[in-house]
């Protein structure tokens, strides 16, 4: 039962991130371009629209349906619900808001589909042990991310292409992977504290607080990523680098076990890489390609300011 309410619960959570992520991109496309206009107008014209909150919402509400799913089954259950719900966004992205890919495109987006996939099904091989992580292999991984995420995000924001959102969902992925890294350097930090603080120790783990303020960048960074790019192009890219960055930090840092037999090991590294792959073959997208862009650079609409 406990098992069958996890799988339940992890079904709803993808399809409530993935649907919200939907309803953010139909909404974007009709919001100020966050940078374009000031700070005060920007917050005040997002806050006026309800289907926007209203998507918040529902990615709130995934999320932590997610972290329940986690809590109840094994991450062999949860993972290969969250790695389909990418089919569902990319089936409402091209079905509803009309997006196209080139071919390249589809190529990269397959690719990461398919390397999140396998991913999530070598977790089902993995023992659950783990010994005490190395902390100076942590905080290499951790400064090297943050290093190339920043490095994707300033060559985002420098180029006028449609590269752009492609570095953009690297860099916005890399920050997700990061912050589920810091999250779970939190949770020990918080559970050493435990007996002489109880709760109150979230309040005083530096870790949690960068998992928060990490969270909020990430989340402005997200929302600018769907605003300049297609969500069939973005979402994979944050998803398979926020899925992937974890499980290779954790094996390397955590010291969290491989994959138990050889068949395993080769999905492991296959997987690993057609995402990388399909990272760089979207990373190189021309502007020309046939992307259908909705997006029209000028005030927001009237009844939203």
């Amino acid at each position: 039962m406990r098992l069958a309410t996890g799988a339940l619960l992890a079904l709803a959570a993808t399809i409530l991130i993935n649907y919200s992520n939907y309803m953010m991109k139909r909404e974007l496309d009709n919001l100020p371009r966050i940078g374009e206009e000031s700070v005060f107008r920007t917050i005040r014209t997002f806050a006026n629209c309800r289907p926007w909150l209203t998507a918040e919402g529902l990615q709130i509400l995934g999320t932590g349906t997610h972290a329940v799913a986690v809590a109840l089954a094994p991450l062999s259950v949860v993972q290969p619900f969250n790695a389909s719900g990418i089919c569902l966004l990319v089936f409402l992205a091209v079905t509803r808001l009309e997006e196209k890919a080139a071919f390249v495109d589809w190529v990269g987006i397959i690719s990461i589909v398919i390397g999140v996939g396998m991913l999530s099904v070598t977790l089902v091989k993995t023992p659950g042990t783990a010994l005490a992580y190395r902390p100076v292999v942590l905080w290499f991984f951790i400064i090297l991310m943050l290093l190339v995420s920043a490095s994707s995000l300033i060559a985002a924001f420098i180029r006028r292409d449609e590269r752009a959102s492609s570095l953009l969902g690297i860099g916005v992925g890399l920050l997700v992977g990061l912050t589920a890294i810091i999250i779970k350097m939190a949770w020990t930090d918080v559970g050493n504290r435990w007996g002489e603080y109880r709760i109150a120790g979230f309040i005083y783990s530096s870790y949690f607080w960068m998992a928060v303020i990490i969270t909020i960048i990430t989340m402005v960074l997200f929302q600018i990523a769907l605003q300049r790019g297609m969500a069939i192009v973005v979402i994979p890219l944050v998803t398979g680098f926020s899925n992937m960055i974890p499980i290779v930090v954790g094996f390397l840092a955590f010291r969290e076990p491989f994959p138990s037999g050889g068949v395993m090991v080769t999905l492991r590294l296959v997987s690993i890489l057609l995402i990388i792959g399909g990272a760089i073959l979207l990373s190189l997208r021309r502007e020309n390609g046939s992307s259908k862009k909705i997006y029209k650079p000028g005030p927001a609409r009237p009844d939203l300011q």
